[in-house]
């Protein structure tokens, strides 16, 4: 009962609502006929035993034949039965032998026609009857209303059980054609992150190929070269390295969703891991006239983590930084242990975001619909990537921004990967 589908349950118990009020009323109808019957007979035998009496007083005072002849149809006793005022009984007396002297009830049964009495005195007996019909008249009619009503309720519990069966199971339909969807769409998006991640190496290598050639020629390894050359090869050698970096991106991505990827977890040292990572993007800091401040936590220098993950995690939030922070303007680095770990932030004074467009941009090839934004590079996979690299590592993401005051997002690191404290302040400028 449990394993089936909903819509079979409900039918199941639309269909005992349905039936047994049925039994219920044949049986309460049953036993109402029979306490109706006896009730009949009780009486009967009352007025019998009434009729009995006032033919033994009529055959005491000799207004009616004595013991021996048979009972005229005489015109005391027929008044007697109109004083009784009883409708569509009958009596009848006769000199048959009673059962034993005195006066005996004795039902004679429910035949199918009538209900009777019979009452037995010493000399004679008497016998009380009426039709069947009559006798159970009142009942017939309770019986027909409520089997009415019965009825009635049995009609809008039909209704109300197709209209809810039929509900449930076009609910359930969707519900297998959602899944089977779901189903279908899971195994495409596994089918793609499993291709990227299998082309890993097909892909780099040709890139490889062009970047290294390309760096030959630009830095003139095997002899001169125009200067025309030169300014081709570094463009070669320019747009090769961000194409590999963008497919780097995505090839990881889609490592991360495929459940391809593994951490290669070792002690790794946060302001040097830091301060390297800052080198990176000093250059483009000072080109745009920005400040950057690092303030780490003096007690947890050392972590254990990937050390090349981390690096591209930390990359990536100190490049979004610098590229949506104007000129003049301010990023900080900071880390701060917390009951839940050790906080990582990386804050910036940039155009910001709403608070709507948050859930935009930490999707893959997420684009946050602003003409500010779109004058930037990029494929929108800085931030999706450094999530799925930081749950990775079993920690948690959160982004705050306002737009035109900044942004800052944090990644929090369980505190077991928190193996050494150590005194250390790192602040670089730009």
């Amino acid at each position: 009962m449990r394993e089936s589908k909903l819509s079979t349950r409900a039918m199941v118990l639309f269909s005992a609502a349905l039936v047994l009020p049925w039994f219920g009323y044949a049986w309460l109808t049953t036993s109402e006929r029979s306490r109706e019957v006896e009730h009949t007979e009780r009486n009967l035998a009352a007025l019998a035993s009434a009729y009995a009496e006032h033919a033994a007083t009529l055959e005491r005072l000799g207004v009616i034949a004595p013991p021996g002849a048979e009972f005229p149809n005489g015109a005391e006793l027929i008044a007697f039965e109109h004083a009784l005022d009883a409708p569509g009984v009958k009596f009848s007396l006769s000199r048959a032998a009673p059962v034993q002297s005195g006066i005996t009830l004795r039902p004679t049964g429910r035949a199918k026609e009538t209900v009777s009495a019979e009452i037995g005195r010493s000399d004679f007996t008497v016998t009380a009857s009426m039709s069947a019909r009559e006798a159970l008249a009142d009942w017939r009619a309770r019986a027909n209303a409520e089997a009415l009503a019965l009825g009635l309720r049995s009609l809008l519990v039909v209704a109300v059980g197709l209209f809810v069966v039929r509900q449930l199971r076009w609910r359930e339909a969707a519900e297998t054609e959602l899944i089977g969807a779901k189903d279908r769409a899971e195994s495409a998006s596994r089918t793609k992150s499993e291709f990227l991640a299998n082309m890993s190496h097909e892909l780099r290598t040709p890139l490889n190929a062009i970047i290294g050639f390309a760096e030959l020629m630009k830095s003139r390894t095997f002899g001169p070269l125009s200067e025309r050359y030169r300014d081709y090869a570094g463009d070669i050698f320019n747009s090769g390295t961000h194409l590999l970096a963008l497919i780097n991106d995505i090839l990881n991505l889609s490592k991360l969703e495929a459940g391809q990827l593994s951490l290669q977890e070792q002690e790794v040292d946060l302001a040097a891991t830091l301060a390297d990572c800052m080198a990176l993007i000093e250059t483009q800091a000072r080109e745009g006239k920005l400040r950057l401040s690092v303030s780490l936590d003096r007690n947890a220098r050392l972590i254990r983590a990937d050390e090349r993950r981390l690096r591209q995690i930390l990359i990536n939030l100190l490049s979004n930084a610098v590229k949506f922070t104007p000129e003049g303007g301010e990023i900080r680095v900071s880390s701060v242990q917390t009951n839940a770990g050790l906080a990582i932030s990386v804050s910036d004074t940039g155009i910001g975001m709403a608070p709507e467009e948050i859930p935009v941009a930490m999707k893959p090839f997420g684009q946050v619909d602003s003409k500010v934004r779109r004058t930037f590079e990029g494929t929108g996979l800085g931030l999706p990537l450094a999530k799925h690299l930081v749950e990775l590592h079993h920690g948690t993401f959160m982004i705050e921004s306002k737009r035109n005051v900044g942004t800052t997002v944090t990644f929090v690191l369980p505190r077991v990967r928190v193996i050494q404290a150590r005194a250390m302040t790192v602040r670089a400028a730009g």
